[in-house]
């Protein structure tokens, strides 16, 4: 698809969903010399302008609302390795559970941000967790896997298990519980890579700079305190 797009002489490109290390679509828009900006995810090294959510702010919004919520067994299901959401979620997690004094071991990495690699992952940390109170997943995908898993194992949310999620994508206030997640703003970033793209279109000299979104808590009905009845 990049090199079609490139093959049409496009003025730009906004890419979405680049690896963490090399990213062969970066690399091949960089080769072509086509300006591009990278929204969402980033790579370990800087090659282009690049608009993220503070993906580590996140993940520890969502911790600590949960320790604030009494839980102190809580599992993460971290999303792929290879993406710097993965990374910096889980370095978010571990971080937080260790300025909680918690334990920060109980993870499972789910193969994909998909609602089956999440149910996956899910059913791998309760195996090997099974007193977890409450999950922080990776993304809102993922955590509608733990909803299945729980569900399949005759558990529910939020009353046996608390879920968060993360992105807040579209309908996550319409399924059932409705889900308490980490809002990252896609609208701000979108804004802000087109206006960055514009910059390097019109100045290829553009400094390449690194733009980083507040994330947001939306607590909604995913989530309680561990100690009610």
């Amino acid at each position: 698809m990049v090199d079609q797009l490139i093959g049409r002489r496009v003025e730009g490109l906004v890419l979405a969903t680049v690896q963490q290390d090399n990213d062969p679509a970066l690399s091949r828009c960089l080769e072509a010399g086509v300006p591009t900006v990278l929204v969402n995810r980033a790579e370990s090294r800087v090659r282009a302008p690049t608009v993220i959510s503070d993906d580590a702010a996140g993940m520890g919004l969502a911790v600590r609302h949960l320790v604030g919520l009494g839980h102190r067994a809580i599992g993460h299901l971290a999303g792929p390795q290879t993406l710097s959401t993965g990374v910096l979620r889980l370095k978010g997690f571990i971080e937080a559970m260790q300025e909680a004094g918690l334990d920060a071991g109980a993870v499972a990495q789910a193969a994909a941000y998909t609602q089956e690699a999440g149910r996956a992952a899910a059913g791998a940390l309760l195996d090997r967790f099974p007193d977890v109170t409450a999950v922080a997943a990776g993304n809102d995908l993922v955590a509608l896997g733990v909803y299945q898993e729980l569900a399949a194992r005759g558990l529910a949310c939020p009353r046996d298990v608390s879920v968060v999620g993360h992105n807040d994508m579209p309908l996550m206030d319409m399924v059932h519980p409705p889900l308490t997640t980490v809002r990252i703003r896609p609208k701000e970033m979108g804004a802000e890579a087109a206006r960055l793209l514009l910059d390097r279109i019109s100045n290829d000299k553009a400094p390449i700079v690194s733009h980083v979104t507040a994330p947001e808590l939306v607590v909604r009905e995913s989530t309680r305190r561990v100690d009610q009845s």
